[in-house]
């Protein structure tokens, strides 16, 4: 029988001061504020839910909304910044896929008079700015220091060889995410070979990683991916070629995790018949309250808005397929809206 784990990962901020509903004294009549969102991209699965959350929360407090798609492109976002300071809201939340241009946005935001407040990434130079963090590294260690414990159970005696889908450009993702993952397997498979690392961060990129490097490379049994389409392609390639197959929960062939908990990879980790055996799970619904909340502690004056000692810091926790079918659809329904009947999405029914 596998292991069974559900790590929960609580940081140095208790939930109580990160989402207490009276943490704002915002009321549904306060409607005269809008507030702007830049996503990093919203092609994916996370980024859509947490947009759709923060977009539920800003109409129970009566607050005007208008989010931009980022695209992944650091001249979209740049544009997208200039569009919203042009039409004077009262507060942005953003995510940069371009750290050093996102903080030239920020810095002309704040010479406007209004405030930012920057998802992920963390002000590190000239530029300062509250932030709302992900802090995932110690859940990525743990997660893989799990995965190697679980990877020797499963293939006993056998080398492990691994392949990271990752883009080092995304530097907090691959440090947060690869790097921390890669650190916590040594924990567990202290001599393991790292057979590739590469990609960016959709899933027609990590298809074709994959597809190279079972050509080269057929007995590559570990696949890690820094977020849910790199973690997607990457499978889709396996199953394309034959692979990805479980029997009972138990990998036949390799062992494929990765970092976001989007309703496509829990579905996976779910089903007993697949390699997918665990996902670092985000919680949309409570990062993006932690954000309004935080933007609106500056708006109201409790935070300057070039603080950086103000951060909040936001939970992640490993989802494996030992979680019970229940205990995945609450999760489902609690942070992403969704209410689903697992077993019939991934046909046991």
């Amino acid at each position: 029988m596998r292991k069974v784990f559900l790590v929960v990962f609580l940081f140095a901020f208790l939930n109580a001061m990160l989402f207490s509903a009276g943490s704002n004294e915002m009321k549904k009549s306060d409607n005269g504020l809008v507030i702007g969102q830049v996503f990093w991209g919203l092609h994916d699965s996370y980024q859509q839910a947490h947009q759709k959350q923060t977009a539920r929360y800003l109409d129970e407090l009566g607050i005007k909304y208008i989010p931009i798609d980022g695209q992944m492109k650091p001249e979209v976002q740049t544009a997208a910044m200039e569009d919203l300071i042009a039409r004077k809201v009262d507060g942005i939340i953003c995510q940069a896929y371009d750290q050093q241009s996102m903080e030239v946005s920020i810095a002309a935001a704040q010479e406007a008079g209004i405030p930012v407040v920057s998802f992920v990434n963390v002000s590190n130079g000239n530029v300062k700015y509250p932030s709302m963090e992900i802090s995932e590294e110690d859940g990525a260690i743990e997660m893989g220091r799990i995965i190697g414990e679980s990877f020797k159970e499963v293939f006993p005696g056998k080398n492990l060889k691994l392949v990271t889908v990752s883009d080092p450009a995304v530097e907090w993702a691959h440090n947060q995410r690869t790097l921390a993952f890669v650190k916590g397997l040594e924990m567990a498979v202290p001599n393991f070979e790292y057979v590739f690392n590469g990609g960016k961060s959709d899933r027609e990129s990590a298809f074709k990683v994959i597809e190279d490097v079972m050509q080269r490379d057929s007995d590559v049994n570990l696949i890690f991916g820094y977020n849910a389409e790199n973690g997607l392609g990457a499978y889709a390639a396996l199953e394309t070629n034959g692979r990805g197959q479980a029997e009972g929960g138990i990998p036949k062939t390799e062992i494929v995790v990765s970092v976001d908990g989007s309703t496509p990879e829990i579905l996976k980790v779910a089903d007993p018949r697949s390699s997918y055996q665990a996902t670092l799970g985000l919680r949309p619904r409570k990062n993006a309250r932690a954000c309004v909340d935080l933007l609106l502690d500056v708006i109201n004056g409790k935070v300057d808005m070039h603080a950086t000692d103000a951060n909040k810091k936001v939970v992640s926790f490993v989802i494996d397929s030992s979680m019970s079918i229940d205990e995945i659809q609450k999760f489902l329904l609690d942070e992403w809206d969704l209410s689903i009947d697992i077993k019939e999405e991934i046909g046991l029914k």
